[in-house]
């Protein structure tokens, strides 16, 4: 916290920013010293140098300063999600197939090589092998799509049916590593709902929760380890926390009871090494570190690594369960129960709600002023009705004395912040993201 650095304020096209040299002292240019009250900053993203911030929702209170900082990741596994392989740098195979898509961020090396045969049949427009790199690929075929190589493509026996060969790679994997790896730590940060045990390398987990069950697993809960089972709610996604450099797993096929494959994902963020022998695996594997060496087996679900070798074979079930990092509507936008919220999302900064001058917002307005006031010097109207309530029928700017006295959740109309709205609010919900107060980076 004592580096954090560059919250902007204001609107996405200006604002003031803030550097925090410690607590209680705001410093740099333009910056903001908090007032003896105290002040919130609401829906803003810190960038720390050398502090690393992953909980999708932090709120931090402090005597005088309180910040709610929300870091957002795209649905599921980001620039990996739909793909059954993934690595950063190379992908070598050999007598095997991977029945999904493939993104190689390197050198792509196969012999008797299959791709894409679980797949529906793109005609062209789907990209099945994706190769930031070169190519070497003697005898196989890529069933339903297309194959794109940034590199060298020497392919030999090869067929091509339903697809061409083209060289457009649009995947950064560089920002594909950074953003996975930052997936997985913030995954990892999640706090364990569910409970372990191993029984003389039997290593069970069980979950109660009806939509997301998440487990820990240390050095210890994994020596030995010989068979592995997960028992959830039907329907409910798992998530399987790691803590352990260097995985083994030979032998056995984890048994799966109330979840499918493609519900379950086991997240290794400080792997550097998976081995894989003669297992029949199921669920999606994030190792954005890891060396996967796979061998006499096969997976239902998917492979996230740095490198994959070896002649294990991958079947198309990635993970399309729930996360806690993943991008939903906010839960505070409800049906309109609560007297103090709007109906749906529509909370607050709508047509309804911001004291438009219309003749529908000024019967609205003279039905409920506690709920919004409005600043319009050219609506007579609002001089009337906002008389007749008590409000006072003289001049608008008296407006300013009143709009302290606004429902909780809204800010001063009169203040301009340039914004989506002409009249910008802070919402108690988040459906109205950015807001007038303070706003992404």
């Amino acid at each position: 916290w004592s580096q954090l650095t560059n919250i902007r304020t204001g609107t996405t096209n200006g604002g003031r920013s803030l550097s925090c040299g410690s607590f209680g002292q705001m410093k740099g240019k333009n910056c903001i010293t908090p007032p003896q009250g105290g002040f919130t900053l609401k829906n803003v993203v810190p960038y720390c140098d050398g502090i690393s911030m992953f909980t999708p929702r932090v709120i931090v209170s402090f005597a005088s300063i309180t910040i709610l900082a929300s870091i957002g990741f795209a649905s599921g596994l980001g620039p990996a999600d739909g793909f059954t392989i993934f690595t950063i740098e190379s992908y070598q195979a050999n007598n095997t197939d991977c029945t999904g898509r493939i993104a190689v961020g390197g050198p792509a090396t196969y012999n008797n090589f299959g791709v894409g045969s679980d797949l529906i049949n793109s005609d062209g427009t789907r990209d099945d092998l994706i190769v930031a790199g070169s190519l070497s690929w003697n005898n196989g075929q890529s069933f339903n799509g297309n194959v794109q190589v940034t590199g060298s493509a020497n392919m030999n026996n090869v067929g091509m049916p339903n697809g061409i060969v083209g060289s457009s790679v649009s995947i950064d994997f560089e920002d594909a590593e950074r953003d996975l790896q930052e997936l997985s730590d913030a995954l990892f940060l999640e706090t364990a709902n569910g409970s372990v045990s191993n029984s003389w390398g039997q290593l069970n987990m069980t979950g109660t929760d009806p939509d997301m069950n998440i487990f820990y697993l240390s050095q210890s809960d994994l020596n030995p380890l010989w068979g592995m089972s997960i028992t959830v709610p039907q329907g409910s996604s798992v998530l399987v926390n790691v803590n352990h450099h260097a995985m083994q797993l030979n032998n056995f096929q984890p048994v799966l009871n109330g979840c499918d494959a493609s519900d379950v994902l086991f997240n290794f963020p400080i792997a550097n090494s998976v081995q894989m022998n003669s297992i029949g695996w199921q669920g999606t594997i994030l190792a954005p570190s890891a060396n996967i060496q796979f061998n006499n087996g096969q997976i239902d679900g998917a492979l996230v690594c740095r490198t994959i070798q070896g002649n294990g074979e991958s079947h198309h079930a990635p993970f399309d369960g729930e996360l806690p990092t993943d991008e939903v509507e906010d839960d505070d936008c409800n049906d309109g129960e609560d007297d103090d919220d709007y109906s749906g999302c529509e909370c607050c900064c709508h047509d309804d709600h911001d004291g438009d001058d219309d003749e529908e917002s000024d019967e609205s307005d003279d039905e409920d002023v506690d709920e919004e006031d409005s600043d319009d010097d050219e609506d007579d109207d609002d001089d009337e009705n906002n008389g007749s309530n008590g409000n006072g029928g003289g001049d608008d700017d008296d407006d300013d004395d009143e709009d302290d006295d606004d429902d909780d959740g809204h800010q001063d109309e009169d203040r301009n912040f340039d914004g989506g709205h002409d009249d910008d609010c802070e919402c108690d919900c988040d459906c109205n993201l950015p807001t007038g107060i303070a706003m992404y980076d």
